[in-house]
């Protein structure tokens, strides 16, 4: 009994002492914390009477700085670029005519105070211009084009205030980016390739482009790598599978968002390329084009043209198809892509026919570039090729035609076909006769 007291007494002694020890030690937590209570207010008091001791300065005595990056140079310079992982299982479907819109977020009454102060400055710059020069490419005088651009000159999205510039910029830069010659047609060339050969890469290339997925913009890029590359290669026979999911590669790489893995790239060839060999060609095909791969799409110019069509979704499927199949034709490769979107526009105009007095005005021969196709005799004999062509192919574009025959596509195939039969059998008398 005496050793189980003795137990119980040690265990008490023991339990006060811990107690004591953990009051001692909670009253030292709160000293701490007390004083840093205190410095924390005297610090913000220091702060705040240097800021009261230095004079306000005026707004209009403050330096403005013109280089803001120039102070950032160190930082920017030695942080390393953040990179931007994509889900590898997810890529979803954009739909090609969705159009991203930026809002006005004026109010309603600060829109009508502004118009109420243009007054009578808008009339005088007023929408439909009786005569206008166009400054880009030496275009002839356009009499009675109506200013678009001018409509829109509240919608952010359309920067129509630097319209003209941005396609003055493209009609040159389209120049710059065309093959160096029709490598299909001059046998001459040591470059000559046989154009069935070409038919047979385009068309599996719209198979596969389609089976990807990818923005229409893709597949107009990778045949114009393409076409650039081997009008200043030679290419064997065996790397042409290559040389063309290179092209789509590339392409996809310059123009989308979600890309496709680079194993499904060399998965999609059947075993005629590896990964390395998609990677080497990459390489090669950029040194020769010498990385210069930005080039105005054909389908800029085409949505140019569809505004002064009034964005009518009829024709402008009709000439999203004949653009497409016009690029896949190798008598136009050489051709500027505003010359082909301009040929797809009017021919589909043409066969629906919407606007029979007024096939091409002023408002269209100005957003086309200044395309006359009534009096341009060049212009007329390449759009009877096209329809020609399409009657009568030549060149067996199953996948293309297979496309287009879909519901998705509006399947225009059937119609285009069955217009451009009947224009062919009457030697094209309707095509260019406005009566």
């Amino acid at each position: 009994m005496g050793e189980n007291h003795d137990h119980e007494q040690s265990i008490k002694r023991n339990s006060m002492i811990y107690n004591e020890n953990e009051r001692q030690l909670c009253n030292s937590n709160l000293k701490i914390l007390q004083n840093k209570r205190a410095l924390s207010k005297n610090d913000s008091s220091s702060k705040q009477q240097v800021q009261d001791s230095k004079p306000r300065r005026a707004l209009t005595d403050v330096p403005v700085n013109n280089n803001p990056l120039s102070q950032n140079k160190r930082i920017v310079a030695g942080s390393k670029a953040a990179k931007v992982r994509r889900e590898e299982n997810i890529r979803p479907i954009v739909s090609a005519v969705q159009k991203r819109q930026i809002y006005n977020d004026r109010t309603a009454a600060e829109q009508e105070e502004e118009e109420e102060e243009e007054g009578e400055d808008d009339d005088a710059a007023s929408i439909v211009n009786k005569k206008r020069r166009i400054d880009a490419e030496g275009v002839s005088e356009i009499v009675g084009w109506q200013d678009l651009d001018y409509v829109e000159k509240d919608d952010t999205a359309m920067v129509a205030e630097y319209s003209a510039e941005i396609f003055a910029f493209l009609y040159r830069r389209e120049l710059e980016t065309l093959p160096s010659h029709n490598y299909l047609l001059d046998k001459t060339s040591k470059y000559y390739l046989r154009p069935s050969m070409r038919t047979i890469l385009v068309d599996w290339l719209v198979e596969v482009h389609e089976k990807f997925q990818c923005y229409p913009e893709t597949l107009f890029l990778s045949i114009n790598l393409m076409d650039r590359f081997l009008a200043k290669n030679k290419v064997t026979m065996n790397k042409l599978q290559l040389l063309a999911v290179t092209s789509l590669f590339i392409a996809a790489k310059f123009e989308e968002v979600n890309l496709p893995k680079l194993a499904e790239y060399a998965y999609i060839t059947d075993g005629a390329a590896s990964k390395n060999d998609i990677k080497n060609a990459e390489m090669f095909m950029l040194t020769s084009l010498e990385f210069n791969i930005g080039w105005p799409n054909p389908l800029n110019f085409l949505r140019r043209i569809s505004k002064a069509d009034d964005y009518d979704p009829v024709n402008r499927n009709i000439g999203k198809f004949i653009l497409e199949y016009a690029y896949c034709c190798h008598q136009f490769i050489h051709l500027p892509p505003s010359t082909v979107s301009a040929m797809a526009m009017y021919i589909a105009r043409r066969m629906t026919n919407r606007n029979k007095n007024e096939l091409w005005n002023g408002t269209l021969q100005h957003y086309s570039g200044g395309i006359d196709p009534i009096h341009d005799e060049a212009f007329q004999s390449l759009c009877i090729d096209l329809v020609k062509d399409i009657a009568s192919s030549k060149t067996h574009l199953d996948s293309l035609i297979l496309k287009y025959k879909k519901p998705r596509y509006g399947s225009v195939y059937f119609q285009t076909f069955k217009w451009c039969t009947s224009e062919m059998h009457s030697n094209f008398q309707n095509l260019f006769n406005l009566k």
